[in-house]
This record gives C-alpha cells, sequence and structure tokens, in this order.
C-alpha cells in the first residue's frame, strides 16, 4: 500500500497537512458530534462536464470536453458513497487518477486493485487543496476535482507531466475509506493516581500527574478515559492510531507523538512488531477510544536504552484509536 499521495502528481504538485478552517455540522455513527475543519466542497458547471461513462469498470473511465477550463476549484460526485462525511484534518484510504484538463491525458493513477491504494493524511490549506475540495462527500463516493492552471501550479506549468502553463488538473478519487480525527465517545473511567490528560481542541494530548515524584507503577495498568463505539480491536489487526509517549517521573519528557508530527500512524498489532505493553494497551479497546497505559520496563523496552528512552524506564502513552482492519490473522 502507498503511504502517502505525494506520489500522486510527481514531485511537482506536494500534499500538505496542515489545520483549521471553517466548521460544519458532524456526522453519523463513530463520527457524531465531531466538527469539521475544512469547507464543503463547491460544485459547478465546470465539474459537471465531468462523465462517468463506464461504472462497471473497477477504475473510473471518466471523459469531458477539452480543453476543460473555469475558474475556481469544482467537485463533482460521480458516484455517492453512504458512509460518513469527510470533516477533514483525516487520515483517508483513496484510489486516485490525474488528468491533464487541457488535453484529456492521464498522467499517473494508482492500481484500484485493493492494494496499490494511497493513504494520507489530508488538512485544510493543502496545495492543492484537497480538503475544501471533498469536504462533506461521503466516503464510498467516487468524484472528480477540477483545479484551475492558476491554483494548480500558477500558470507555470509541469514539465514532468507533460501539463502546460495554461492546464488545469483534473482528480478523480475513489474515497475508500476515513478514520476519526481524533477519539470520539463517551467519557471513560479515571483512577486515583493515575496519570490524567488535558486535551486541546484538536485532540493532542498533555499529561498532567500531581505528584512525578511518586514511585512508577510496577505492574501494567490503562485506563479508558474515552470509550469509542466502533469495532474492537483484534491481535493482528492493522490499526490506525493517534499517540503521544512520555518517560515516567518528568512531564517534559515526551519521547515522541505523532501529534507533533501531524500524521496518525498505521501499524500491525502483532507482538513481532511492537513492545507488548502497546498490545495490552490497544486489544480489546474499541475504535474511537482514547487509552492511557503505563508499561513498565518489562512490557516495555526492559534493560535496553531505546534512543531517548533510558534502560529500565516505565513509560505512559495515551493513545487515540481512529480505526482498525481485521487481517486473516486477526484473533
Amino acid at each position: 500500500m502507498r503511504k502517502l499521495v505525494s506520489t500522486l502528481v510527481v514531485a511537482a504538485i506536494s500534499l500538505t497537512a496542515l489545520s483549521g478552517c471553517a466548521a460544519n455540522d458532524a456526522t453519523a455513527g463513530e463520527f457524531a458530534g465531531l466538527s469539521a475543519t475544512c469547507k464543503s466542497y463547491t460544485p459547478g458547471t465546470t465539474a459537471d462536464q465531468i462523465k462517468l461513462t463506464d461504472s462497471s469498470s473497477k477504475k473510473p473511465v471518466v471523459e469531458f470536453p477539452t480543453p476543460l477550463a473555469g475558474s475556481q476549484v469544482q467537485t463533482a460526485i460521480l458516484v455517492e458513497g453512504k458512509g460518513p462525511k469527510f470533516l477533514g484534518d483525516q487520515l483517508v484510504d483513496l484510489d486516485f487518477i490525474g488528468i491533464n484538463a487541457g488535453t484529456g491525458k492521464e498522467f499517473q493513477a494508482s492500481g484500484f486493485d485493493g492494494v496499490n491504494f494511497a493513504s494520507q493524511f489530508i488538512g485544510a490549506g493543502g496545495d492543492p487543496n484537497f480538503c475544501d475540495a471533498i469536504g462533506g462527500v461521503p466516503q464510498g463516493s467516487t468524484v472528480a476535482i477540477y483545479y484551475p492552471a492558476k491554483v494548480v501550479h500558477n500558470n507555470e506549468g509541469i514539465a514532468s507531466i507533460n501539463v502546460g502553463k495554461n492546464d488545469g488538473i483534473v482528480f478523480v478519487f475513489k474515497l475508500i475509506k476515513y478514520y476519526l480525527p481524533k477519539a470520539n465517545g463517551a467519557a471513560g473511567g479515571v483512577k486515583d493516581g493515575f496519570p490524567q490528560v488535558a486535551v486541546a481542541p484538536n485532540g493532542t494530548p498533555g499529561l498532567v500527574l500531581n505528584d512525578w515524584s511518586k514511585p512508577a507503577f510496577t505492574e501494567f495498568a490503562k485506563e479508558t478515559t474515552i470509550v469509542g463505539s466502533g469495532e474492537a480491536v483484534q491481535l493482528n489487526d492493522k490499526v490506525t492510531v493517534h499517540y503521544s509517549g512520555w518517560i515516567w517521573s518528568d512531564t517534559k519528557s515526551k519521547f515522541d507523538s505523532s501529534w507533533d508530527k501531524q500524521v496518525p500512524v498505521q501499524f500491525q498489532l502483532s507482538h513481532n512488531q511492537l513492545i507488548e505493553g502497546f498490545i495490552k494497551a490497544l486489544r480489546g479497546e474499541t475504535v474511537g477510544s482514547q487509552v492511557v497505559a503505563v508499561i513498565p520496563p518489562i512490557d516495555g523496552y526492559g534493560s535496553t536504552d531505546q534512543g531517548s528512552i533510558p534502560a529500565n524506564s516505565t513509560l505512559i502513552f495515551v493513545v487515540d484509536i481512529l480505526g482498525t482492519e481485521h487481517t486473516a490473522d486477526s484473533k
């Protein structure tokens, strides 16, 4: 599976992940109560000229008059899905086609084979701005997005893909799966003496413990501070999470955080890939949950230094479970 859609338009067009934008109503299910961080997509007469001509093919076949031209970014829903609406600041699995709007020629595409799709974090303000182009579009949809030459390459053209200075670009996206932007569910339990979490509006966690001089826990312990309504995580699932990790006894000892990198992570919840404490923290928890786990050395890195983590360290992780996918080995 391709990790980023930055390969989508070669190096000429970068897909960056920023944040912020106008808010809309949330969607249903696991996403209920969440606010949008991207604007809703803009339809229009330019995008409406892009037609799906073969709905039986796994790879969409589209046609439009060339040169296709317009002054604004517009989106047409070619096939409307039935899943949750895109809110923004989310990881998205998608297949894609890139087409020169001036000539109608395809310059790049994913496999549309269930394997070679892209997994891309889409936040507001990207270049091109995909967030506002698919804002409010239901999961499972196939969309066509028109980008004017001025917007997509500032009328400079992209020689590496034979896009001229006056050529716009059409992207066709098959929006396979949306992941939660952050934990979302009912309030869970709070244990006495347990590290507590303060959460920023975007979901970024901070850690609070009244007395960091207390001895670290000697056994694994966890609490579920937010209880999600999604399916339960199983061993060997492919899990999507946001996380931050600290070393016990020092509130400034955060050693890693996907929130700081602005991109969720995906991994297989298996014994040969993760420390045992991380598996104990997530196995059996539900999508949408936030878990705080205290992991002693025996379930962490033991007596071995691990980068900035000293030997024999007790670790604290705050993990938001954004999605899970069962595999043939899940149990």
